[in-house]
């Protein structure tokens, strides 16, 4: 049910995400002394926005997010493919070892972290929504 909200669907997905990123970085971790192992990363999440083709509504349930035209002088937005958590090999920033590693420790221990903050920020901002709904739901009787 909730599903079929854009705040809780993106924040869903978010959360989806920065799940699969802590276990690409947690792969990484795990194969650090992998002679030849080049460090990976998923492809940054992003919002897919297409145009509505039309002046109603705002998304499809399970779709896009999609921008309203509620005027026929308003801009159409312009489709963009969204980018889906796609893992890709990450440049070494810190170098490549004797063995042909590319993971840093200190790197992956970073982007770990990073995860972590913004699925906190994911999770606060989720639960926060579901009591704004409790309270709009509670005051209506």
């Amino acid at each position: 049910m909730l599903s079929a909200i854009d705040l809780f669907r993106l924040a869903g997905d978010r959360m989806r995400y920065l799940t699969e990123r802590q276990s690409v970085l947690a792969r990484n971790i795990a194969n650090a002394d992998t002679p030849g192992y080049k460090a990976q990363d998923l492809a940054p999440f992003s919002v897919n926005t297409m145009t509505s083709g039309g002046t109603s509504g705002a998304t499809a349930s399970n779709g896009p997010v999609v921008l309203a035209r509620t005027q026929p002088g308003h801009i159409a937005a312009t489709n963009s493919s969204a980018q889906s958590a796609q893992v890709v090999a990450t440049a070494p920033n810190y170098g490549t070892n004797a063995s042909g590693n590319t993971v840093s420790l200190e790197e992956q221990m970073v982007k770990s972290a990073d995860v972590t903050n913004a699925f906190s920020l994911a999770t606060a901002a989720y639960a926060k929504s579901v009591s704004l709904m409790k309270i709009a739901i509670d005051s209506g009787r």
